[in-house]
């Protein structure tokens, strides 16, 4: 009898035992690392996308951030890069290196070509990417989006019966509330037998039409005079029309800076 009582009361406490460790221990939790950036997604955009090696000509590149049921996605802090066969390189130059996405989801920054000498040079297929990457805390693992850009030589492609749109402003370092003059004098009209720049032309017929990024203003005439309201960064648009009806545009980027308080 007291040999089946003690054998009982030795079961039930290695039972006990089993019981409480069962309770007490616990699976290994995996950490919180974060949000989740799986419903993250980059559309890039550039416009134009093929540029002159002239050391001039700008592409306005847009990028749009949504999430994973579409919405704009502001705040989202972007990375960007320019890649010649998936090497980092200066080749041409972003107005900056980093940006962030606004209330709309989108950010912009325009790339400049890199000048190539001489009209007439071969023209060696050159495309440059310009990548996006989103600074989400874990680089590594973060996926970049790029946009191809195709740079050619000055005089390989020429649409005849086009115009050439492109302009210049004086002075070159504008403050704001200056008057700044912006002249679309290097703007040119091809003929339908044009098959280089040497053929293309200045032409009275040519019509001048300037967005000026503030409040959607639009101006004509080949030389116009304005003054920027407030320091910033504007994207200027010139679209010229020829007497074909052609239209062509051309954006570049001018850097207003703020006066100095005397």
């Amino acid at each position: 009898m007291m040999t089946a009582r003690r054998t009982s009361t030795l079961l039930l406490a290695v039972a006990g035992l089993w019981v409480t460790t069962a309770c007490t221990s616990k699976p290994d939790m995996p950490k919180a690392t974060g949000p989740s950036e799986l419903g993250l997604s980059l559309q890039v955009l550039a416009s134009p996308d093929v540029l002159n090696t002239d050391g001039l000509s700008t592409s306005q590149i847009t990028v749009t951030a949504r999430g994973p049921n579409s919405e704009p996605k502001p705040g989202i802090p972007l990375r960007a890069d320019i890649r010649v066969a998936g090497a980092i390189v200066d080749l041409g130059s972003l107005s900056s290196k980093s940006t962030t996405t606004g209330p709309d989801g989108r950010a912009t920054i325009v790339y400049t070509a890199p000048p190539g000498g001489l009209a007439g040079n071969a023209d060696l297929g050159n495309i440059v990417q310009v990548g996006f990457t989103p600074l989400t805390g874990d680089y590594a693992n973060a996926v970049e989006r790029a946009v191809s850009i195709r740079l050619v030589p000055l005089g390989t492609i020429v649409f005849p019966g086009q115009p050439i749109a492109n302009f210049t402003w004086r002075p070159t370092e504008a403050y704001e509330k200056e008057e700044v003059t912006l002249d679309a004098g290097l703007s040119k009209d091809c003929p339908l037998t044009a098959t280089a720049p040497t053929d293309c032309f200045d032409s009275p017929t040519l019509q001048y039409e300037w967005n000026m990024d503030d409040r959607n203003i639009i101006l004509t005439g080949r030389v116009i005079k304005y003054q920027f309201p407030q320091r910033g960064d504007y994207f200027v648009k010139l679209t010229v029309t020829n007497a074909l009806g052609n239209k062509v545009s051309v954006t570049k980027q001018i850097d207003v800076l703020a006066r100095q308080q005397q």
